[in-house]
């Protein structure tokens, strides 16, 4: 019975050292989990965004409205000519050189890749292109949008009525 009573004793002796000697260590944990909040938070905004949360700059705005517009045509998808004159249009009027411009755009595709409805980009890209361009640059988006669209023939409606609410969203409609 002693020898039950004296494991059972060293037995609670070793955990209770343990468990003082994890406190130190969970001490330290804490102190290095404040001073890395700041980093954690910066990434986990990031990491918990996804699709038009991640579009900051009216360069990537304008990609996608192009990118929108493209996937409203007949065929419902963005096709390699449509694809082309929207690294052509990002090279002529954001003055991209080629690599940056397919950049932008590969970025910007997989980045909506998953979203269904294109229309629904017009709202939070107009509100990021709103307050950082100015008129004569909305309208240039607009001649963007439309060239994109005539690049597999005739503009249809739905792209019609998407640069339409464009216009109106951003106040040039007269």
């Amino acid at each position: 019975m002693h020898i039950i009573g004296i494991l059972i004793a060293i037995a609670s002796l070793i955990f209770w050292i343990s468990r003082a000697s994890r406190g130190v260590g969970d001490i330290a944990d804490a102190a290095n989990t404040v001073a890395n909040l700041p980093r954690r938070r910066r990434f986990s905004k990031k990491y918990n965004q996804s699709g038009f949360d991640l579009v900051e700059t009216p360069i990537e705005a304008a990609t996608v409205m192009m990118i929108s517009t493209a996937r409203m045509s007949d065929k419902k998808r963005v096709t390699e000519d449509m694809e082309q004159e929207i690294i052509s249009q990002l090279i002529k009027n954001m003055d991209l050189n080629l690599d940056d411009a397919d950049g932008v755009y590969r970025q910007m595709h997989s980045l909506t890749y998953d979203i269904t409805l294109p229309e629904s980009a017009l709202f939070p890209m107009v509100d990021i292109l709103k307050n950082q361009i100015n008129k004569e640059d909305a309208e240039g988006l607009v001649l963007m949008m439309d060239a994109t669209a005539r690049s597999e023939g005739v503009i249809n409606s739905e792209q019609k009525e998407f640069i339409r609410r464009y216009r109106e969203r951003m106040g040039l409609l007269h």
